[in-house]
């Protein structure tokens, strides 16, 4: 048998590409010359599956899934292949069945409950009659709390079992859901029908009264169908089933109010208008209110709550509530008035800011409703994320509300705000936006964060969302076509929902093409730009750039995204890396003209980053290199300018001077450089510094003349002694006998070990001292 790995992973890659061009012939002859190195290779067996799917080969895609499951057992996305497959094929039951596997293996691989959740509901759609699948979906639903679905998830069973003449069980499926909602109107009405034998249909597109129903407990076991066999408890209002923000605010106001009637001291506050109550008046026109709402008597709890509110009375639970009732007699006015005194409070803010979008939107002021719908929303999307997420998600937040009012789309705000209150009046709806804030995040990675409204922007965004993750699952494997499968999928119900597209580019980032990659995040970023968002326009931009880096076309844009929105500094650097990517490529021109452009731009950043200096050096650099020494002269002197201590600048000068034949101006920027060193304490540098200058020009008497008074400021006698000695046999070659003289007195005044020998060449200098 072939083993030849080269040869197996040429194939798997031949079989990518081919499957990314929907070559699919290609593909499957590639994915089978693998299989002929490796056959039972799980990845290569997948791989074919898909190809053949593509291909419209779904027998022989079931083929390969089966394949490759019964080497993967425990594999969920393999079952979950194997029911779409036949799912596809028609073949219903077997679909199901497919889909449970998948799901007990996710659950017993203690992965995330939601896959397990979306495969029951996989099997329910393949086959309506699944009552192992239907049961499963109850018990779910019963555990997190969402009643309304797990009784209809209780009337669907009981549909199955009367629908096939088993009524007794039907009716105890009816009992089932009368524990969990004792008083739900549907579930009376159809055990009413049973009771009397009249027979009835919920979702009757789901019945197929041909086939008989599957056993709860275990759908391959022949047996008759079973009871529902969990423990059911009455569903009271638990954390999951408070409601929305309205609700929960409502029931904290009525505590809150409760428990004023303990407190030592009076809530009232003095006003000008109002007459004073004492504190057991107060409490009994309180009690009065409470008992008025709790019964459903508006009317008489609106008068007594105004009574409370007019004695004087500020207590944002009264306002929150009293606003309420307001909303409810359709008094919207009067409602934003009280809510808007209950909003500043921490425990009301997020209830009356959603109490407020209500009414505004009732108004048929969309604007302002939105506004407050938005802040909702930020409210409880700020409690999901990392303290390091939370800048960037309050940016996306405020320009929003603003995006929507500026493109005057009032339809889709409309549509948005309808989206946001069903989402937020869900039962469960916290859990659900942790479960999605999870998903965002990781599909956040290397990019910007997403919000919330994003999500609630996009119909369907829950499935959009499984099919996001399922393609980051599939990638990690290796899966790359499925994963761009599960990215096409997304894009047909949601093709301008932009984590899609990003997603599409991190598969193609993993798959090698580079260049498909940085083109897809370019287009993802213009379109984040067009649209007002300014930081994921910024952050994908950057992704593209890391891919990228010498990409000058993105890098402009990204520069001007960031100094039009007054990011200087970093526009700066990015200025500075797009000039440095115009050298790397022998553009010089192309390279000065862009540090030009952010010299221009400099004046505006933080001072203590010397954005000006830092350019000017660049530009200089290139002037020396391109021999160009004037300019190169008149940059420098701009530095020195700016920078007297720019000791690069300086010297640059210095040699700058020399080769313009200016040894006085040279002279003077050392002396220049020097002296501000002298003068905060950096001796050693210049020493440093007159050894390097020296190096590059041994015989100078002016700098030999400086480098030896400085050792001699700084009491290194022999060094002095050094420099002194050569100094003058420099002065002698060059006729300067004065100046010689004057150095060998400076010598024989330090009194060297052979002092007699700088007496004789005194003497022979032309003069003798005793001295």
């Amino acid at each position: 048998m072939a083993r030849n790995r080269k040869v197996f992973e040429e194939a798997m890659q031949a079989g990518v590409n081919a499957a990314w061009d929907r070559n699919w012939d290609q593909a499957i002859a590639a994915y089978q010359r693998a299989l002929a190195e490796f056959p039972n290779d799980v990845s290569a067996l997948t791989s074919l599956g898909l190809v053949y799917s593509g291909a419209g080969q779904l027998k022989a895609a079931l083929g390969s899934y089966r394949r490759a499951s019964e080497l993967a057992p425990d594999d969920p996305v393999l079952h979950e292949r194997i029911g779409k497959t036949r799912e596809q094929l028609g073949q219903g039951r077997e679909a199901a069945r497919a889909y449970l596997a998948s799901a007990e293996r996710y659950l017993s691989q203690q992965q995330a409950p939601h896959l397990a959740l979306e495969r029951w509901q996989d099997a329910v759609r393949a086959w309506p009659d699944c009552l192992q699948a239907h049961a499963k979906l109850l018990q779910y639903y019963q555990r997190q709390g969402q009643v309304r679905e797990a009784v209809g998830e209780c009337l669907v069973l009981a549909r199955i079992y009367n629908v096939h003449g088993q009524s007794d069980y039907a009716v105890q499926a009816c009992q089932h859901a009368l524990k969990l909602a004792p008083h739900d109107p549907e579930a009376l009405a159809v055990l009413g029908d049973l009771r009397y034998g009249e027979r009835f249909v919920v979702e009757p597109e789901a019945v197929v009264p041909q086939e008989e129903p599957e056993p709860v407990v275990a759908i391959e076991e022949p047996a008759g169908p079973t009871l529902l066999d969990f423990q059911v408890t009455p569903v009271v209002e638990s954390a999951e089933e408070r409601g929305g923000p309205i609700e929960i605010a409502r029931q904290k106001a009525l505590t809150d109010l409760a428990e004023s009637f303990f407190e030592e001291e009076g809530v009232a506050a003095p006003s000008a208008v109002a007459r004073r109550l004492s504190k057991v008046e107060i409490d009994a026109l309180i009690g009065r209110a409470i008992d008025f709402q709790t019964r459903g008597k508006v009317e008489e709890a609106i008068a007594a709550y105004e009574e409370v509110v007019d004695a004087g009375v500020e207590q944002p639970a009264v306002h929150f509530n009293l606003g309420l009732l307001y909303q409810e007699k359709l008094r919207f006015g009067d409602a934003i008035s009280q809510f808007e005194r209950s909003v500043s409070h921490p425990e009301y803010t997020l209830g009356s800011h959603f109490a407020l979008g209500e009414c505004y939107r009732a108004r048929g002021r969309i604007d302002e409703a939105l506004e407050h719908f938005v802040e909702v929303l930020k409210i409880v999307d700020l409690a999901t994320v990392q303290r390091e997420q939370a800048d960037d998600l309050i940016q996306l937040y405020e320009s929003l509300a603003d995006s929507y009012i500026a493109k005057g789309e009032r339809e889709q705000a409309l549509e948005f705000t309808n989206s946001l209150v069903e989402f937020l009046s869900e039962k469960g709806w916290e859990d659900k936006i942790v479960q999605a804030r999870q998903r965002l995040d990781a599909l956040a990675q290397e990019g910007p964060t997403l919000s919330l409204a994003e999500m609630l922007a996009v119909p369907g965004s829950e499935r959009i969302l499984e099919s996001i993750a399922m393609s980051q699952e599939y990638a990690k494997r290796g899966m790359f076509y499925a994963a761009l499968e599960e990215c096409y999928y997304a894009l047909e119900h949601a093709p301008v929902y932009l984590p899609i597209h990003r997603q599409l580019a991190q598969v193609l980032v993993a798959m090698g093409k580079v260049d498909e990659a940085v083109s897809k995040f370019v287009v993802i970023a213009d379109a984040y730009r067009m649209r007002g968002n300014v930081r994921p326009s910024m952050a994908v931009y950057q992704r593209a750039l890391k891919l990228a880096p010498m990409d000058t076309v993105v890098r402009a844009k990204l520069i001007d995204l960031l100094i039009s929105h007054g990011e200087i500094d970093e526009a700066l650097e990015n200025y500075l890396i797009l000039a440095d990517s115009y050298y790397n490529l022998a553009q010089m021109d192309q390279a000065r003209e862009v540090y030009q452009e952010a010299l221009r731009l400099a004046p505006r950043g933080i001072p203590e980053r010397r954005w000006e200096v830092r350019i000017l050096h660049k530009i200089g650099d290139i002037d020396m290199q391109r021999v160009d020494w004037k300019h190169a002269m008149e940059i420098y002197g701009q530095i020195r300018k700016l920078a007297p201590d720019d000791e690069r600048a300086r010297l640059t000068l210095m040699d700058l001077y020399y080769r313009f034949n200016r040894p006085e101006l040279a002279i003077a920027e050392l002396d220049g450089l020097l002296k501000i060193y002298r003068e905060s304490g950096k001796t050693q540098r210049i020493f440093a510094i007159m050894e390097d200058v020296l190096h590059e020009r041994p015989d100078n008497i002016p700098l030999r003349t400086r480098l030896a008074q400085a050792y001699l400021d700084a009491g290194n006698v022999e060094q002095a002694l050094e420099h002194l000695d050569k100094l003058g046999d420099l002065q002698l070659e060059a006729g300067r006998h004065k100046d010689a003289r004057a150095t060998v007195r400076a010598i024989i005044a330090l009194h060297p070990p052979n002092v007699a020998a700088y007496q004789q060449l005194l003497g022979q200098l032309g003069e003798w001292s005793s001295d």
